[in-house]
């Protein structure tokens, strides 16, 4: 008996039933009701699993030429249906959302009330954990600005050194915040935290990675979530203030969301709604009893932010995720250190299968929140993605099918609408607009590093331990990923010789084989996925040190004891783009900036920008002024790019690189001949213009002149 109940109907039908639902009923704009979240992840499973069921059907009457071609039909099933898996359970996931905007508020309103009634007395004390190795001084040194500048009466800000240098100690010392040593590294990050909570006795506390800078008001957001005797954990999103490797070197700056992106802002907002959100290790916040019920962090895999999430859920905690950028961090600046990045979380993540904490051994754990806590994200993408290239290339060169008894009108019946379905459902269901091409190309290239993790780790989960994700400064200049490069040139040369090869008379198969034509279409596919891999391995490090903010905010600037406001457009650690006006200074001038909330600033003119602009580099300041300046930079909400990313923006750029390069602008910017800057993307608070920085960061303040 055939259960599928379009079996009878002509294969369009099935095609143009799912594009009525998809794109022609559900909203095309906007956000999506709870219903209509949960219809199209219905809807895109069903026809997953509806395709699941007729390929398993085909596989077990399917007439095998072979032993060979046996095996590869049954080891492709099996990889499809490891995606097919991953794709159910991200679409489960993804058909709920929750926004904590609205309690985030509320908590502002209670903390602004409790400095009313008591001047905070009566709130929660919070110890700030910073746990470093080997990161520089101007990494650092960001981290504990942000740290001392949080706008919250009760913090004690703590440096957790696992590289025993003297320098930070003493620099600590200067700075006023608590300096921790171990004798040992044992259990690495886990082991370092664990040492500190032994010696701290805050209510809550706070860990933010040596590279992350806190906005202000990530204390008054948050710690009302802890109003609740319930809630064991608070997590927000990690975001960055440059940009990755991969955006990097296919030159879409600031055009297409790199994939933290997606996490933080769609899917931890999802897991939020199922009561499964998770630490990140870095920007979340715990309550002290949680931590000490659990004996504290645990320490039996190196991912151990999740697995002590999973500990306090096991636990009858909960765990809460607020989606809004209260701090912001520095992005991995190399391909290597962005795939040592992922490996450890792809080891750490199958550790948990084995561990007593992890998803599958944990008591009291529910079933959904045991499947949402498996790591198949990391094993179906690195394992079977592989596979799913090799399909036209073992069928072009060697005649083996991949799909037994796939013709047109099989796919169009099953395979094609469940594709459609699940990129619609994918797209509609996410607030972050990605290409679905570069987006695919990316998960394809992190196949090229993390695929033998993956697989070793399955064999011998705990060989390989904790590696530090490598921060700060790098060279400048091009560094070429020569494995991406045979592996991406290598397919596309395998795939385009044999489309070639089949399209000759004296060559082509015979007799024809109706999986010939599908081939094609997935060949070519996969030919344009790999030639973004291709541009993905030559990685382009900046030559700029600083990365720059857009500003938009009225200062006076001083020249020749002339006074004037100006227009800060956009701003840096160095040096400043202003808008000043058709008497500007020349080139080489010294000018004076008085920014309302850092002080004043002396700086050179370095060049003239269009008709009313000017290029300013700032000269050596005092230290008050320089940590005033970071707070500034990096504790507010300003941000890097002043329109968020797309989905067609990324790809656009991208075409027009690969089919001629991005052309050049074609004159200066329109604000620098005297028109008004678009307004900036601010996510966050703005500095307090009208307070001075003394008022403004008093224990900062106070840090700076013990230092003085």
């Amino acid at each position: 008996m055939n259960m599928d109940l379009l079996a009878g109907m002509p294969p369009w039908v099935p095609l143009a039933m799912v594009a009525l639902l998809c794109i022609g009923m559900a909203p095309a704009h906007g956000p999506l009701t709870p219903r209509w979240r949960v219809t199209l992840a219905i809807v895109a499973i069903a026809l997953a699993v509806r395709y699941a069921a007729w390929r398993a059907g085909v596989m077990w009457d399917a007439p095998f030429q072979s032993r060979i071609e046996m095996l590869w039909q049954w080891f492709f099933f099996a990889a499809e249906l490891a995606l097919l898996l991953e794709g159910v359970l991200f679409l489960l996931i993804m058909s709920r959302r929750r926004d904590r905007h609205a309690e985030a508020d509320d908590n502002a309103r209670w903390y602004h009330e409790q400095l009313t009634r008591d001047r905070g007395a009566s709130l929660p004390t919070v110890d700030v954990l910073i746990p470093t190795y080997n990161e520089e001084w101007d990494v650092l040194s960001r981290t504990l600005v942000g740290a001392l500048a949080l706008d919250y009466p009760h913090v004690q800000v703590h440096i957790l050194d696992d590289g025993g240098r003297d320098w930070l100690a003493d620099r600590c010392v200067e700075w006023g915040v608590v300096y921790h040593r171990r004798p040992d590294r044992a259990h690495a990050k886990a082991g370092n935290i664990n040492h500190a909570l032994a010696r701290t006795s805050s209510d809550l506390v706070l860990v933010f990675d040596a590279d992350f800078v806190a906005q202000r008001d990530f204390l008054q957001r948050t710690v009302g979530f802890f109003r609740d005797e319930t809630v064991g954990l608070v997590q927000v999103p990690h975001h960055f203030f440059n940009d990755d490797p991969v955006q990097a070197n296919l030159r879409i700056f600031g055009e297409h969301a790199d994939d933290q992106t997606f996490f933080f802002s769609d899917v931890m907002a999802s897991r939020d709604a199922w009561g499964v959100a998770f630490s990140c290790g870095s920007n979340s916040l715990t309550r002290r009893t949680a931590l000490e019920a659990l004996g504290g962090i645990p320490t039996s895999s190196i991912t151990e932010d999740i697995l002590t999430s999973v500990a306090l859920l096991q636990r009858g905690w909960k765990t809460v995720y607020l989606n809004e950028r209260l701090a912001r961090g520095l992005a991995p600046e190399g391909l290597s250190a962005l795939y040592t990045q992922r490996a450890r979380w792809a080891r750490g993540g199958i550790q948990m299968l084995f561990v007593k904490e992890g998803p599958i051994r944990a008591r009291g754990l529910p079933l959904l929140a045991r499947l949402f806590f498996l790591p198949l994200s990391w094993v179906a993408s690195n394992l079977a993605l592989p596979v799913m290239i090799a399909g036209p290339i073992t069928f072009l060169w060697f005649g083996l099918v991949a799909v037994p008894t796939a013709d047109g009108d099989a796919l169009m019946r099953f395979q094609v609408p469940m594709l459609l379905a699940t990129l619609t459902a994918t797209r509609r269901l996410a607030t972050v607009q990605r290409s679905t091409v570069l987006s695919l190309a990316h998960s394809v290239f992190a196949t090229f590093r993390l695929a033998p993790a993956v697989a070793h780790s399955l064999v011998r989960p705990f060989a390989v331990g904790f590696k530090v994700t490598p921060k700060g400064k790098l060279a400048t200049g091009m560094v070429v990923d020569v494995r991406a490069v045979m592996l991406s040139g290598g397919t596309i040369l395998a795939l385009l010789l044999g489309m070639l090869v089949n399209g000759l008379p004296d060559y082509e198969r015979l007799p024809p084989d109706a999986f010939l034509a599908p081939s094609l279409i997935w060949g070519t596919i996969t030919v344009l996925v790999m030639v973004v891999c291709l541009l993905m391995s030559f990685e382009f490090r900046p030559t700029r040190e600083q990365e720059r903010f857009i500003v938009n905010e009225e200062h006076v600037a001083t020249d020749h004891g002339v006074a004037r406001r100006v227009l800060v457009v956009d701003m840096s650690a160095s040096g400043a783009a202003l808008q000043w006006g058709v008497a500007r200074p020349d080139p080489g001038a010294r000018v004076h900036l008085q920014l309302s909330d850092v002080g004043t600033l002396t700086a050179v003119v370095r060049r003239w920008i269009g008709e009313v602009g000017v290029g300013i580099a700032f000269e050596e300041m005092s230290a008050e002024a320089e940590r005033y300046l970071i707070a500034k930079l990096f504790a507010h909400g300003y941000e890097t790019h002043a329109t968020p990313a797309s989905a067609s923006a990324g790809l656009n750029r991208f075409m027009r690189r690969l089919l001629g390069g991005s052309k050049p602008r074609s004159g200066p910017p329109a604000w620098s001949l005297g028109a008004t800057p678009p307004a900036p993307s601010v996510r966050g608070i703005r500095p307090e213009l009208r307070r001075t920085p003394e008022t403004a960061y008093p224990r900062l303040t106070t840090s700076v002149r013990r230092a003085a």
